[in-house]
């Protein structure tokens, strides 16, 4: 398949683990089987899906260091660090505000990616949608925790 077609399907799929958890409390499920609690697996998803994005900005800063606004590898070490950290010692509602926050960081640095050259604006938009989806299905998640 090629791969124009390939990453917003694998990028839309992967916002549905955001909604699974964003539902599960109005359909009455606190817990999914034994992975935990709704705010737990999309805590610990979203934590894998801030690494993910981190690993395209240090691909992207490998590829085109001297094109980048920013140095890359310090931002996505700083975002995955604090994401980390607060996965291990926050309440549930602070890890997910957290990540939020880091989603949003990350399309800000994705927007400077794109004013730079190195981003196309088809895979910007792409990201934009995404990451509204994750960020709205987290908010939802922490009004219900």
């Amino acid at each position: 398949m090629e791969s124009r077609k390939l990453y917003p399907i694998l990028t839309y799929a992967g916002m549905l683990p955001f909604i699974g958890c964003a539902v599960m409390p109005f359909v009455g499920l606190t817990e999914l089987w034994n992975l935990g609690s709704y705010d737990y697996i999309a805590a610990a998803y979203g934590l894998a899906i801030v690494c993910f994005l981190c690993g395209v900005h240090w691909g992207t800063y490998l590829y085109d260091r001297a094109a980048a606004p920013d140095n890359l590898f310090i931002t996505s070490n700083v975002i995955v660090v604090a994401c980390w950290f607060a996965f291990l010692m926050a309440a549930q509602a602070i890890t997910l505000f957290v990540l939020i926050l880091a989603l949003l960081c990350l399309l800000f640095i994705d927007y400077r990616l794109l004013t730079a050259g190195l981003l196309t604006d088809y895979y910007f938009r792409m990201r934009a949608t995404a990451t509204v989806i994750a960020v709205l299905a987290l908010a939802i998640i922490i009004v219900m925790v």
